[in-house]
């Protein structure tokens, strides 16, 4: 009996020796009341609730996870918080009371918020000082103009981000021409609660007049300075504007001959007349190999392969040579193009020969090409030479070999958002081409076409595009005039709901180029995400003989557009009402 005694107080012992153990390392612990959960609430004006949830550190951190004594810190901390917070909307006097609802499950903070009336501006003083304090240059109307688009004026409820933006747009307005060493010497944002009233006084200081001096490069090897020297359109002695830094920089980098580029002027308010351009590059290797393959249901699949050596016979010329093949298009061209000289000019010869079976008409030519180029973001020209000779084969008909050499223009005019996805602005192109009879031509002509396409922005994302195209061929023997300068629609770019080049003039069973053209088209792209749209169109048309015989044929239908990772996907359904039948576009495109 005793011995049993024993073991069952040694048990009883060791058990609770056991239970000590796992309180000291934490795995065990008396019973004890669950932890309430903890939450916030806000009564106060819409718009200012929305401000407050979003700030409110209280607001955070319980949605994160808070104890007791936390909450209770933070709860003590927030009616600060919301006074600062409201004072940034314009209320500097709002009435805020704090409770606190306990149940054994869950406590709330309730903050009820009464903002009162909001201040507002009640005067407005901008004082310049420094340079364009005087009455030189422009200086007076860019006075008056920084104070015209002032963002707080006289009336306006105050707000704190106004307020910040409003003396950022001041110094932006300095410092990006003429002044960039401008700051806010003074600023003062002086509150009268009471009288629900606010008072701002900034003073700007321009600092000097700044001139552009020197250009100075760096980073050069294979190329010569003069690429650099003919890219720079600023001249010592120039005003400063951070527009032609960056107009200069990205010309740099629109040459291929750099892979990066960046360009800044060296301020110093000891030499404001003579701030040096410096121009740090980082040089594109001397070779590139471009592939590039895609699909449309206007010539089928295409690959193509481009390849571009930058340093041709040991000068800065570059030598571009390339290939394409798809179902329906073939073509291989080679040409030496010259960099951009101090006048904007690039010269070009080359050669091309295509070859193309659309709609029964095979056509296969050669010719040279002499051109100048004159490159830019917002308008470009083209002129040059180019003989040609063709072979034509219209159905079962085959033409001798035409010779033409016409003089030719292309003029264009981009006022866009964007250059790749416009959503505002237009674009226009001019052509125009020439050949007289008897001047290395066997038929004289003159041809003319423009086209107009105008972007206008609905809503955030999406967009209303117009485009129309006209053209005109004056000749009295089109059959001897080359295919290029006669006229030919329909398809994924033109006429939806018609066959690729399906209309023009019939010959047969063919369809040939014409003297007279017309497209029109509207449509409506709405974008559900930034990737993703669906669109609806009409488009209208037609390629004819003769203005008489001219006859626009009408095609509508809706899309749908995708920015995929190989490139802008464009499918469409649209139906030809000339010819009662529903066609399906479809183009995407990649290149690497």
């Amino acid at each position: 009996m005793f011995r049993k005694r024993f073991i069952v107080t040694c048990k009883t012992a060791l058990r609770a020796v056991l239970v000590g153990v796992l309180f000291a390392l934490g795995l065990a612990s008396p019973a004890r009341a669950a932890e309430p959960q903890y939450a916030v609430r806000i009564d106060a004006p819409e718009a200012l609730r929305t401000l407050l949830e979003n700030n409110l550190r209280v607001v955070r951190r319980v949605k994160e996870g808070v104890d007791q004594r936390r909450f209770e810190r933070l709860t003590d901390r927030a009616e600060r918080e919301i006074r600062e917070l409201l004072a940034t909307e314009g209320y500097f006097s709002p009435r805020v009371s704090l409770s606190i609802e306990r149940t054994p499950q869950r406590w709330t903070a309730h903050y009820a918020v009464v903002p009162g009336d909001p201040s507002r501006v009640t005067g407005v003083e901008i004082e310049f000082r420094g340079t364009i304090a005087e009455d030189r240059w422009d200086n007076a109307a860019r006075r008056a103009a920084m104070r015209k688009s002032w963002r707080l004026p006289e009336g306006r409820r105050f707000r704190q981000l106004r307020w910040d933006g409003g003396k950022t747009r001041l110094l932006s307005a300095l410092v990006d021409e003429r002044y960039p060493l401008a700051k806010i010497a003074e600023s003062e944002a002086r509150v009268d609660p009471a009288a629900h009233s606010v008072k701002l006084r900034v003073v700007v200081d321009s600092g000097p007049s700044v001139t552009f001096g020197a250009m100075r490069v760096s980073g050069l090897e294979r190329y010569p300075e003069s690429i650099v020297r003919d890219l720079n359109r600023i001249a010592p002695g120039t005003p400063y504007s951070q527009k032609k830094l960056s107009d200069f920089q990205r010309d740099l980098l629109e040459s291929s001959y750099f892979a990066s580029a960046f360009v800044t002027a060296k301020v110093d308010a000891a030499q404001p007349d003579d701030a040096p351009i410096e121009v740090t590059v980082v040089e594109a290797p001397r070779r590139r190999v471009k592939l590039g393959v895609g699909y449309s249901t206007d010539v089928g699949f295409k690959v193509e392969t481009i390849y571009t050596q930058r340093r041709f016979f040991d000068t800065p010329w570059q030598w571009t040579t390339g290939l394409r093949f798809a179902q329906r298009e073939q073509g291989a061209f080679s040409e030496v193009l010259t960099p951009r000289n101090a006048a904007g000019h690039r010269y070009g010869v080359g050669i091309i020969a295509y070859r193309s079976d659309i709609q029964n008409q095979t056509s296969s030519s050669v010719s040279a090409l002499i051109r100048r180029l004159t490159p830019g973001r917002e308008r470009e020209s083209e002129i040059g030479l180019a003989p040609i000779l063709e072979k034509k084969k219209i159905g079962d008909v085959a033409t001798e070999n035409l010779l033409s050499l016409p003089l030719y223009g292309s003029w264009t005019w981009r006022k866009v958002d964007d250059l790749i996805n416009p959503r505002d602005g237009w674009l226009l192109n001019v052509q125009a081409a020439a050949a007289v009879k008897g001047a290395i031509s066997d038929e004289s002509f003159l041809n003319a076409r423009a086209k107009l396409a105008g972007f206008l922005p609905v809503g955030r994302r999406d967009t209303l595009i117009g485009r129309i195209e006209l053209g005109r061929t004056w000749t009295s023997d089109p059959a001897r005039v080359p295919s290029l300068y006669l006229f030919r629609t329909g398809g994924s770019s033109t006429v939806r709901g018609y066959a690729y080049e399906g209309l023009g003039v019939k010959v047969g069973d063919a369809v040939t180029g014409g003297r007279v053209l017309g497209v029109a088209s509207a449509e409506y792209v709405h974008m559900f995400t930034r990737e993703y749209g669906i669109a609806a169109f009409v488009d209208a048309g037609d390629a004819a003989a003769t203005v008489s015989e001219f006859s626009a044929k009408l095609g509508y239908g809706v899309g749908f557009r995708w920015k995929s990772p190989i490139g802008p996907l464009a499918l469409d359904v649209a139906y030809g009402e000339e010819v009662n039948d529903i066609r399906v576009h479809l183009v995407v495109g990649y290149s690497f």
